[in-house]
């Protein structure tokens, strides 16, 4: 969430740090006039709405779809496996093969 507030911020900062920079690096007279500090904020607004829908877009789609079941990431072998999703009904054989294997009976170490 953190490195969100922050692409927002620094994108909505863009174009005054672009404006104060081509300001330094002019010579002529049109730098000497004040800053358009109203064009600058909406300019910058608008740069913010942009890369807000950029991000959404771009987390959207490496989400799951409706119904599918994600599987958080673990630990395996000494190595993290990032999360994925699975269809529905490949989760739905999972847990029926899960339930299978527990209801089977454990070899008893008895011989009678």
């Amino acid at each position: 969430m953190v490195r969100i507030t922050i692409i927002e911020i620094l994108s909505f900062l863009l174009p005054f740090g672009l404006f104060f920079l081509w300001r330094t690096v002019s010579t002529s007279e049109a730098a000497a006039k004040p800053a358009p500090v109203l064009k600058l904020a909406a300019a910058g607004a608008a740069t913010a709405v942009v890369v807000m829908i950029g991000l959404v877009l771009l987390d959207s789609a490496r989400g799951g779809h409706e119904g599918d079941q994600y599987v958080p990431p673990r630990l395996v072998d000494g190595e993290i496996q990032p999360g994925y999703f699975i269809r529905s009904d490949e989760a739905a054989d999972d847990t029926n093969e899960d339930a299978g294997e527990e209801a089977e009976d454990p070899p008893s170490d008895d011989q009678e």
